[in-house]
């Protein structure tokens, strides 16, 4: 976690909290970025939205790739042989009854977000919370992590969320940038 954490300040820390300070404004949600560690996740920032409720989410958690919005998108950019890797390694385990946990249907998801661009947890890591995550690649183009977006269920209608998508890719682009 130090050397990410190392990384992310080497790498234009002040521009990186400019980008998820004005996310978190424009949509008034919770928004985190993420970047991969072997075969997990790690949170290296997290901007909470002015909200009466707080993730329980925090810098330095490790995330599962599987059934994360972060995760899902990181998995849908590696190659097949990686991703094999990863998945035997980390496994799948259900976190939620909502959790993929079936190697062919995770496939087929990662294939969408691939094609979409973006990723959507539906309560699959936590119930009751809702994300959506955009790949953050560094400047050569390789998946690096993600940001995303989360929010509780029972306040933000899944459509709502959706609708914060060209804000979080626009972010997600960004914030590539300021990686190498």
């Amino acid at each position: 976690m130090l050397a990410l954490a190392e990384e992310v300040k080497a790498e234009g820390a002040a521009g990186i909290g400019d980008v998820l300070t004005t996310l978190s404004r424009d949509v008034g949600q919770t928004v985190h970025l993420a970047l991969r560690s072997g075969d997990h996740a790690i949170y290296v920032r997290k901007v909470e939205a002015d909200q009466p409720y707080r993730m329980a989410s925090r810098v330095g958690m490790r995330l599962r790739l599987h059934c994360t919005a972060i995760g899902m998108c990181v998995l849908s950019h590696l190659p097949e042989d990686e991703l094999d890797s990863v998945l035997a390694s980390a496994g799948m385990p259900a976190m939620t009854p909502n959790t993929i946990t079936d190697a062919a249907r995770l496939a087929d998801e990662l294939a969408q977000i691939r094609a979409r661009g973006y990723a959507v947890d539906d309560e699959e890591n936590e119930k009751t919370i809702r994300c959506i995550g955009a790949p953050v690649f560094d400047r050569t183009g390789a998946v690096r992590g993600g940001v995303s977006i989360s929010t509780v269920t029972f306040l933000v209608p899944r459509e709502d969320l959706l609708s914060f998508v060209p804000a979080l890719q626009s972010a997600a682009r960004s914030l590539g940038t300021l990686l190498k």
